[in-house]
């Protein structure tokens, strides 16, 4: 590339110019292969930098991570969580026949149909 623009000046014709339609052809193979090396590692990287950012956002509008929802105040807690970490109340219902684990609104229960009441709250 030096030896075309060294020759604007004079008028003699660029002697190795002809290595710039070798070259560059090359230099473009090795880039794309340098990007397709790298790729790997930079698509974990940028994962482990989105991701979390991501799971959090999804969780904070109720998507994704399993959230309970307070039937008493509407607050949202863990999917493993007894009790409301806002309220106090009770997250689950166990039927008093199966001693199965209700949803906390739920009137049946999920597994022998029976109704639940709210003094089963467990």
């Amino acid at each position: 590339m030096a030896d075309f623009f060294s020759a604007f000046g004079s008028f003699s014709p660029p002697t190795n110019f002809w290595m710039a339609f070798i070259g560059l052809p090359l230099l473009a193979v090795g880039v794309g292969m340098m990007r397709i090396g790298y790729l790997g590692p930079a698509t974990r990287y940028v994962a482990g930098e989105v991701a979390p950012t991501i799971k959090d956002t999804l969780a904070y509008v109720g998507v994704g991570e399993g959230r309970l929802t307070c039937p008493r105040c509407g607050g949202t807690s863990a999917a493993d969580a007894s009790f409301c970490d806002d309220c106090g109340a009770h997250l689950s219902m166990v039927c008093p026949a199966c001693g199965h684990q209700n949803a906390p609104d739920a009137h049946f229960c999920a597994h022998c149909a029976k109704p639940l009441t709210g003094s089963a709250a467990h």
